[in-house]
């Protein structure tokens, strides 16, 4: 109760303070500024998901582009040059295997350029051709990248599961209001409709994360 007189009486003290002393009060006691939203909207989730996807093909291009200079008799410098400039800007600034490193560890789609990476090496250290090496490669990622899309396909199914669950109990709340029923006194004005409410919104919330989780780790 003294608390509670105290803070009412500082309130009104600070409320009867003129501007100009506010304004004091302020540079004084300077407000922490608002931080940004660090979290992603949907939207940009999307967009990152889908680039993720263009890169990983663009590196697909710049293997078999890269396999068949190097069949045609290019040096392995030129041919990333021209396998670059044929896969596009997502693969970044390549010129050799250290800068196929240095792409590879700056963004995880495309990791695969370090495989790239050690081919380069290994032929330039023992000699052996390069091409073959390079187009099994682009093989080996074409074929990721199809299981990749036939494992998110799959996944269609259980995601609209997870969706459907979260609005069931929506329509039936509906459905009974429709019914001539009161659900929604039942469940806002009661002890027991609330403790029904709180529960079952957990429980809804829960299993909806628990169905995107095994999904997620299933395409994972």
């Amino acid at each position: 109760m003294i608390l509670l007189v105290v803070l009412t009486a500082a309130a009104t003290l600070l409320w009867s303070v003129p501007r100009s002393g506010r304004r004091r009060l302020s540079a004084v006691f300077p407000r922490e500024p608002r931080r940004p939203n660090p979290r992603p909207s949907l939207g940009d989730l999307l967009a990152r998901r889908n680039e993720g996807a263009e890169r990983r093909r663009s590196v697909i291009v710049l293997c078999r582009v890269m396999a068949a200079e190097l069949r045609s008799g290019q040096p392995p410098e030129l041919a990333l040059r021209v396998a670059a400039l044929e896969a596009g800007p997502l693969v970044g600034e390549v010129s050799d295997a250290g800068s196929l490193r240095r792409e590879a560890d700056r963004d995880e789609d495309l990791w695969s350029l370090s495989c790239l990476a050690v081919c380069w090496e290994v032929a330039a250290e023992t000699g052996a051709g390069m091409a073959g090496v390079v187009d099994a490669l682009a093989v080996s990622l074409t074929e990721r990248e199809e299981q990749r899309a036939e494992a998110s396909a799959r996944a269609t199914g259980p995601r609209t599961t997870a969706l459907v669950l979260v609005g069931l109990p929506v329509l039936g709340t509906a459905m009974s209001a429709g019914l001539g029923g009161s659900p929604l006194a039942f469940l806002f004005t009661t002890p027991l409709g609330l403790l029904c409410l709180g529960l079952g919104v957990l429980l809804d919330l829960v299993g909806a994360w628990w169905t995107l989780r095994m999904v997620r780790g299933a395409v994972a």
